[in-house]
């Protein structure tokens, strides 16, 4: 799998862009995220990966299984010589879950996380952080052989998005749980502005009040 880190803002054009001069993915990292995801001005990607390759190798042993016991079976003369149009079937299988992970990739920035996927259609789910809930971190059996994880994404709505087999999901959980902070710190100073504008409004009203009191007595 192939994981992307940006460490600041980036924009399309390399030479528009000293920190993308510094680091010479970033804007790779955007130009892989841009187009299904739409960000917006200013928007940063802050990590953006997909599925570990290997998970394909189940697949792969199963139709290679398959194949040999078909084959097996014409030369033992157990099974007729018509069923080696299953075959096909068989090679499909790995080559399916290859197409998928290929045609798949999660993005976290540093306003949303979103997920694309799809192998004859293309799906796009994304979420604001300020709705991420809970995170979670799981490994089956195939993601311990291969040193993957699941990062598991539960929003205000219920629903879960899921960036499943994914490399370090440790240190992908640790970047989210940081982009969401930093959602919520921008959003709670925007507020105390706020209100610290309104009081400041209501206190120049009050001063004018009292001034216009005192010169009627």
């Amino acid at each position: 799998m192939t994981t992307d880190r940006v460490r600041s803002d980036t924009e399309p054009a390399a030479d528009r862009d000293p920190d993308a001069k510094a680091d010479p993915e970033a804007s790779t990292t955007r130009a892989r995220v841009d187009p299904w995801l739409a960000l917006e001005d200013g928007e940063r990607v802050r990590w953006c990966g997909r599925p570990r390759v290997q998970t394909v190798y189940p697949r792969l042993a199963i139709a290679a299984l398959g194949m040999a016991a078909v084959a097996a079976g014409i030369a033992l003369e157990l099974i007729p010589l018509v069923t080696l149009l299953s075959l096909p079937a068989f090679a499909a299988l790995p080559l399916w879950r290859y197409v998928g992970i290929a045609r798949t990739t999660y993005a976290i920035t540093d306003r949303r996380v979103a997920v694309r996927r799809g192998v004859l259609g293309v799906s796009v789910r994304a979420v604001a952080l300020e709705r991420v809930q809970n995170t979670t971190v799981t490994q089956g059996a195939i993601d311990r052989a291969i040193g993957a994880g699941t990062v598991a994404i539960e929003t205000a709505s219920g629903s879960t998005i899921a960036f499943r087999s994914i490399d370090d999901p440790l240190a992908v959980r640790t970047e989210l749980e940081r982009a969401a902070a930093g959602v919520a710190s921008r959003k709670g100073s925007g507020s105390r502005a706020r209100w610290a504008a309104i009081r400041d409004a209501v206190r120049g009203w009050r001063t004018a009040l009292e001034e216009t009191d005192e010169r009627r007595q």
